[in-house]
């Protein structure tokens, strides 16, 4: 009786590790991306190693926006819809990567989610893609609240999206076995689970196009800090030339809006932890980080459209002996805090000084510079150099032209606005083009301006919203103003 129990026992636990080893191969096993030796295409659709905790088994996302398009802005049915850049013939579109656990490929943001750029210099143009640009027309918010609501609805049902993918996709039948009883179920409650995660969000002013609250998702998640009710909402900046950053023995330079970090390799590692690396995928996926920062070390915008070689009929002309006179103003106003020589350049102007809306720079916290010091006692991420400041961070003006709308918060739509003091800035205006604007600088902001781009309401009323400081410039004359943008047009 006692030997007939132990046989069964053991029985019993060889055919757990047996199923433990199946599942492992069949849904958890990393499988290397495919090598690659365009650096483009690895920042675009390269593993941060956030499939674990952020992807979506490929056909579930695929199917999604048939199934649910009501729920993406403007009732569309594409991810177009959140104004992701999507080249004809690709699996995903640009910022989500594919790699496969087991035998399911997965589909996970990565660093060009946020850091993609597009620009059209007439209507009827197509879009110029912009690697590592800012995320001008980039609707994260809307992404997350897709997903999540989509897992909600009563439709999110295996025989519904089954129907959905088998009119795409001859799948097996081991596979559909899969996808039926194992991963739309698992995928339905992880889904759940960040909807809760993400309900802090409904207390906040939305984000809109071009904007996300970066470090609030890390303060109450990653970290564990309790929602202080901050709010971070901030332009997504573009990460061009990033090898100027590197420390000299005189100084180190500050990264983020507020200058949270003076760490290249840091930023990078810790960015990827915000969007769900852990340490168990960190030793696999390091090289892949490594080279995504050599690649933006060295990547830079495209030269600015706007030149006195242009014809004086062309709306991209600007005026020689304007751009010179523009440049000479720029020299003695501006360059100390946006020139890459400038003093002041890269670093943390207090906010006091500079005047613009203090919300970004009160939701990043000593608490959270201590905690992310010490993330994960039990794993040596090496973090020495996160800090909290007192302002925002002047940064180089490479790529201006492509910078719209500006500030730190995207509260001024155009360069000309920028010049212009706060009361005569726009107190409402429309985001989301990347139609770009010959006149002002920056991109077609008016209601309308733009039809082939699903434009955003804009409300600096709002908290964090703000457009108010930034005073340099403003002061001039009318016509060292217009030399002024003149110059500015052409970075």
């Amino acid at each position: 009786m006692r030997t007939r129990f132990w046989r069964a026992l053991l029985w019993l636990l060889s055919a757990m590790v047996v199923l433990g080893l199946g599942a492992w191969f069949l849904l958890l096993r990393p499988v290397p991306q495919a090598a690659t030796n365009d650096p483009a295409r690895l920042f675009n659709h390269g593993s941060i190693g956030n499939e674990t905790a952020q992807g979506l088994p490929y056909w579930i996302w695929r199917v999604l926006p048939k199934v649910f398009p009501e729920l993406l802005p403007g009732d569309q049915d594409g991810y177009g819809a959140i104004g992701l850049f999507w080249p004809q013939g690709d699996p995903v579109p640009v910022g989500l990567s594919i790699k496969t656990l087991g035998a399911i490929p997965r589909v996970a943001p990565n660093c060009a989610f946020c850091h993609q750029g597009s620009y059209r210099l007439a209507p009827e143009d197509p879009a110029h893609l912009v690697t590592a640009g800012p995320g001008t027309r980039i609707d994260p918010q809307s992404y997350i609240r897709f997903v999540t609501r989509a897992a909600g609805d009563p439709r999110f049902t295996a025989d519904r999206l089954m129907e959905e993918i088998e009119a795409i996709y001859d799948m097996p039948f081991w596979e559909r076995l899969i996808y039926h009883y194992v991963l739309i179920p698992a995928t339905r409650a992880a889904l759940a689970r960040q909807a809760a995660q993400f309900a802090w969000m409904d207390t906040r002013p939305d984000w809109g196009p071009g904007r996300i609250d970066p470090f609030n998702p890390v303060k109450f998640q990653n970290l564990g800090l309790s929602d202080d009710g901050t709010i971070g909402n901030s332009d997504m900046m573009p990460l061009w030339d990033l090898q100027s950053v590197a420390p000299t023995p005189l100084r180190r330079f500050a990264l983020h809006w507020d200058g949270l970090q003076t760490d290249l390799r840091e930023t990078v590692v810790s960015g990827a932890i915000g969007d769900g690396l852990d340490y168990h995928a960190f030793p696999a996926t390091e090289p892949a980080l490594t080279e995504m920062q050599r690649i933006i070390s060295r990547t830079l915008p495209p030269p600015s459209p706007f030149s006195p070689a242009r014809p004086a009929s062309d709306p991209f002309h600007v005026d020689a002996a304007a751009v010179a006179a523009g440049w000479a103003i720029y020299v003695r106003d501006c360059a100390e805090c946006h020139d890459a020589g400038g003093a002041r350049n890269r670093t943390p102007i207090p906010v006091v000084e500079l005047g613009t809306d203090r919300h970004r720079l009160d939701m990043w916290t000593e608490a959270a510079k201590e905690r992310y010091l010490a993330y994960e006692p039990g794993h040596d991420w090496g973090f020495r150099y996160f800090a909290k400041t007192d302002g925002y961070v002047a940064v180089p003006l490479t790529g201006l032209w492509l910078k719209g709308p500006y500030l730190h918060n995207g509260s001024v739509p155009s360069l000309a606005a920028l010049l212009t003091p706060p009361a005569g800035r726009p107190k409402v205006f429309w985001r989301g083009s990347d139609l770009v604007d010959p006149v002002n600088g920056g991109f077609v902001s008016v209601e309308g301006g733009d039809v082939q781009r699903r434009l955003w309401r804009y409300d600096t009323a709002l908290p964090g919203n703000a457009n108010g400081g930034h005073l340099w410039g403003t002061d001039l004359d009318p016509a060292s103003k217009a030399a002024l943008l003149a110059y500015l047009k052409t970075l």
